[in-house]
């Protein structure tokens, strides 16, 4: 299993980077066109105006947030899906600050934000130093939320094909093994599924406890 997450990582690395240009279609493929309403399940879980998305990767949902009205920042390691993302907002409109940083070093103040997103993030979800991070510059009673694990409801053979496909590269953690990273002391966690009339996915939400400053 070790040797497959390696495996998986290596080449995410390059889906994330010079085949970047692929990411939307690919998505829309494996989702069977649902990607962008799983990534649209973080809304409602959002609290406050100030949102950092975190490795917002083509935009579509940074874009959305936007739209609707939220004071959003984003964050993205890989230069290409910053390009990407630039380019959207100029051909489509709406604006906001985007940059390249290591979700384990943000450039941003103590308690910053009112709600920090994330959809199905890469293995630094794992790492207990981006969570410290996280926590940071996230406001006592702000939330993380954590979109992740979608799965298509339809019983037919392409459907268990993309359910396997999925399962076993854009998300093959388990939620037993996410839950233990939000086992840090100042964040409870809850994790809901969101379900449309064929598919569904999990939302976890971390709300920061309100005693700690930052």
């Amino acid at each position: 299993m070790r040797l497959w997450y390696s495996f998986v990582k290596f080449a995410f690395h390059h889906f994330y980077n010079e085949f970047s240009w692929t990411y939307d279609l690919v998505s829309r493929v494996v989702s069977r066109g649902k990607w962008q309403d799983w990534q649209r399940a973080a809304l409602p879980e959002l609290t406050g105006e100030h949102v950092l998305e975190i490795a917002f990767g083509t935009g579509n949902l940074l874009r959305d947030m936007v739209m609707e009205g939220y004071q959003c920042v984003g964050v993205e390691l890989s230069p290409y899906m910053v390009g990407i993302t630039a380019r959207k907002f100029r051909r489509r409109g709406g604006k906001a600050p985007i940059c390249r940083a290591r979700v384990q070093d943000l450039p941003f103040a103590d308690a910053a934000f009112d709600s920090l997103v994330a959809t199905f993030p890469d293995y630094f979800i794992l790492d207990p130093v981006a969570q410290e991070e996280m926590a940071r510059v996230l406001m006592p009673g702000g939330r993380l939320v954590v979109v992740e694990g979608g799965r298509i409801l339809k019983e037919d053979i392409w459907s268990r094909v993309l359910n396997w496909a999925f399962r076993i590269t854009v998300s093959p953690r388990t939620w037993k093994e996410n839950r233990k990273l939000f086992t840090h002391p100042l964040f409870s966690v809850e994790r809901r599924e969101v379900q449309s009339e064929w598919s569904s996915v999990g939302v976890v939400v971390a709300v920061k406890r309100a005693g700690d400053p930052g």
